[in-house]
């Protein structure tokens, strides 16, 4: 969309150019100005990620690792509250939302600039917008198509106007409640329009967040606290993000002293770390985890072959087994925290001889299903993959069914290639990690649009999930939701398997690390024992 210009006052340019007139740069929240003389942490912290981040762009991925490393650099507009993961000021101090819902009116915070010394006005951020449109209209899976996206395949967006150097306003085609708790997302980060220019995005964000970048890629990236930061910059002036694929050697790294931190703390850690004093902290359960079946492999477009699949399936031995203790078994998509369960789930109970049954009445003739799972990773959803997958193909196979594994290395495209609408992928394991407060974060992305992953092009389905989203939140609402969880237990697009827990352990030198139920864990909010 077309967007209109402000030009670039002088007086727009110089301001707060010394970084000294601490006065004309201070935030209206109270934050610590930034200043020319101001001290940086010395401190070195290094958190070992339980996979690569794929790229450090989160406009193009939803991975929890870009999102966390990109987190520290770039900043949205607004922030999630860390206990209401409701919208708190950023990069806006204020806004104002239309009766309507078509608008939104967001107010800069004065003296901001981006690491590579750019101002940040409303001209750079409707510049990221347009970007963000851009991809979307190539076709590229992002959480702007999934956020705006319309029922008809179309956009909701209608553009970003620049009102003046320090207020834009944001146009929607129809209201849609989540857009505001959306931006809250890693996704919506700010980044300089020059460096976006310079095309160096993916390897090199240049935002206005507590942490600049420093060197490494999303296997080992260091970051730098940045001495112009507008807010405080915490205990942390170093911060490094190594890759460690497997939890056994997560846990020795941390015991060695080779990282302060982790996350997916591995299954078999839990009482070795408790009995050594370890501080872990539990996430809340905000994830799901499922067996995907693809409709468009026959005979799985059968719904008796996808009830037996289900019904062959023990969910709860799986949680039992594979997941740590306060991890519920799932019978439908949305984490318990929003409430909205259905009135009339038909989800199978494990069930093998009524699996049998199901299958010997079918269009099942024993053709072998392709049964694709990751390998050398741990996900906020799934910490053991292996081996949730040989449970469930043994559980299947004794149901009847021939199955042919599939193994694929996380770091080899394993999401591409289970989403591919060409793909031959007929099950497949994988899962979603929540990213903002709001259902529709699960169902716009899961089940709002045509998927190769899931193989479904129901337009009653998309229409009833895309008017989920738009109705205000309240008693409505809720019902729309339980009525989808409810519909898709009958659809089966996925067998929903678990809504998990997921750890971090951290070492004595933390007094404090103020833990996030996506991840997305603000690490110039960690505290740091001085005397250590």
């Amino acid at each position: 969309m077309a967007t209109r210009r402000v030009p670039r006052t002088a007086a727009a340019l110089a301001l707060c150019a010394g970084l000294l007139a601490v006065s004309a740069c201070a935030p209206g929240d109270g934050s610590p100005a930034p200043t020319a003389s101001r001290s940086v942490p010395q401190a070195t912290f290094v958190f070992a990620n339980a996979a690569a981040a794929p790229t450090l762009d989160p406009a193009v991925v939803s991975t929890v690792e870009t999102s966390r490393i990109a987190a520290q650099m770039l900043e949205g507009l607004v922030r999630a509250d860390p206990s209401t993961g409701e919208p708190v000021p950023a990069l806006a101090t204020s806004w104002q939302r239309s009766a309507d819902g078509l608008t939104y009116t967001f107010e800069l915070r004065d003296g901001v600039r981006f690491h590579d010394g750019t101002v940040l006005d409303a001209e750079a951020v409707c510049a990221n917008f347009e970007r963000w449109e851009s991809l979307a209209a190539a076709g590229q899976r992002t959480s702007f198509a999934t956020v705006f996206r319309a029922a008809d395949g179309g956009t909701l967006y209608e553009g970003c106007t620049v009102e003046s150097p320090s207020s834009l306003e944001l146009s929607l085609a129809a209201a849609r409640t989540p857009v505001l708790r959306a931006l809250t997302q890693p996704a919506f980060g700010i980044a300089s329009p020059e460096a976006l220019a310079a095309g160096t995005q993916e390897t090199h964000p240049v935002g206005t967040g507590p942490f600049r970048y420093e060197s490494g890629d999303g296997t080992r990236v260091v970051l730098r606290a940045d001495p112009g930061y507008w807010g405080e910059l915490g205990d942390i002036g170093t911060l490094e993000f190594r890759t460690v694929a497997e939890p056994e050697l997560r846990y020795v790294a941390l015991r060695l002293g080779q990282v302060d931190g982790y996350d997916q703390v591995g299954l078999d850690s839990f009482a070795p770390l408790a009995r050594e004093g370890v501080q872990v902290f539990q996430r809340d359960p905000y994830s799901v985890s499922y067996l995907g079946i693809n409709q468009s492999v026959p005979p799985l477009d059968d719904p008796e072959v996808r009830e037996a699949i289900a019904a062959a399936v023990d969910r709860g031995a799986i949680v039992r087994e594979h997941y740590p203790d306060g991890t519920r078994v799932a019978d439908q998509f949305l984490p318990a925290r929003f409430a909205m369960d259905g009135t009339d789930l038909q989800v199978p109970s494990y069930n093998p001889q009524r699996a049998r049954e199901l299958l010997a009445q079918s269009s099942y003739d024993g053709e072998p299903l392709r049964f694709y799972y990751p390998r050398h990773t741990s996900r906020t959803y799934m910490q053991e993959p292996e081996k949730v997958y040989a449970d469930i193909a043994a559980q299947l196979v004794r149901a009847g069914f021939v199955i042919e594994p599939v193994p694929v290395d996380w770091t080899d495209g394993y999401v591409q290639q289970v989403q591919d609408p060409d793909g031959d992928h007929a099950l497949h394991l994988l899962g979603w990690n929540g990213g903002y407060r709001d259902p529709d974060y699960f169902m716009g992305a899961l089940f709002g649009g045509p998927s190769g992953e899931f193989g479904i092009d129901n337009a009653s389905l998309f229409r009833a999930v895309d008017r989920a989203a738009a109705l205000p939140d309240g008693e409505e609402r809720t019902r729309a939701y339980a009525s989808i969880n409810d519909r898709l237990s009958r659809l089966l697009p996925a067998v929903p398997l678990a809504h998990p827990i997921s750890a971090v352990a951290v070492d004595d030198s933390v007094t404090s690390f103020p833990l996030t139920s996506t991840g997305y864990e603000e690490f110039n909010r960690v505290r740091l024992d001085p005397a250590r």
